[in-house]
């Protein structure tokens, strides 16, 4: 297998390979819990919480607002891991978290969250490589906006996702991975247009071909090749 399949490639794309904290269910007793269906919202825009939240199951969104009334989404809390909901110097948040599936949610007073990091130091380091992977993933999505074009942004993601989750089968790479064309653009900063046109042309040229759970990879040297290709997409 030639090297360009065996790494990720220069300046990759941030995938969501965030840390999990499942040491917090520990204290789950000390939480209070609540579950939320698919598309319902957890934080609106403009209230004024105060709490870190577990997703024990499911998926949550996290988008930011403006005072047009736009939306931009930041990222995903991913089940086993960590939000906050903290925004005690503001009025009016501009941060809306939302169920992207249904979602099992603990919600941890900061009086609680507090103690439970003076007894676990190990738990309290996780939840701080959590941010920290968190705003990392901010920054490179923020570099990437500014300097690759939506085609490039689009390719770098499926290239490096199918590096670190894909499977060799045969003679190509199978993704067991539920990502909606909406969420693929969402994730890299592209509309949904633009991703579902740049995938139609894949599939024509046989590169990849994406199922409601599966994209499977037929030619990823090729895939990777057209990266830094000026397409019109």
């Amino acid at each position: 297998m030639a090297d360009i399949d065996k790494k990720q490639i220069p300046r990759p794309y941030m995938l969501e390979n965030f840390v999990q904290t499942e040491r917090l269910e520990k204290y789950l007793h000390l939480a209070h819990k609540r579950i939320f269906p698919k598309g319902a919202i957890v934080q609106a825009q403009g209230t004024n919480a105060n709490s870190i939240l577990y997703v024990k199951s499911g998926c949550l969104g996290v988008s930011i607002g403006s005072d047009e009334g736009y939306t931009k989404f930041l990222f995903h809390i991913d089940e086993k891991t960590i939000g906050a909901t903290i925004n005690t110097n503001e009025d009016n948040s501009e941060v809306q978290v939302y169920a992207i599936r249904k979602s099992t949610v603990y919600f941890f007073s900061l009086e609680d969250i507090l103690e439970i990091f003076n007894e676990d130091k190990q738990l309290f380091l996780e939840v701080i490589q959590n941010i920290l992977d968190k705003s990392y993933c901010l920054m490179a999505k923020t570099r990437d906006l500014s300097y690759c074009r939506p085609s490039s942004r689009i390719l770098r993601f499926i290239y490096n996702l199918c590096i670190s989750k894909g499977k060799l089968v045969d003679n190509y790479y199978i993704i067991n991975t539920k990502l909606t064309q909406k969420t693929i653009g969402d994730i890299t900063g592209t509309h949904y247009v633009s991703v579902s046109k740049l995938f139609k042309m894949l599939e024509e040229q046989r590169i990849l071909k994406k199922t409601k759970d599966r994209i499977y990879i037929y030619n990823l040297s090729k895939l990777a090749s057209m990266i830094d290709e000026v397409l019109k997409y």
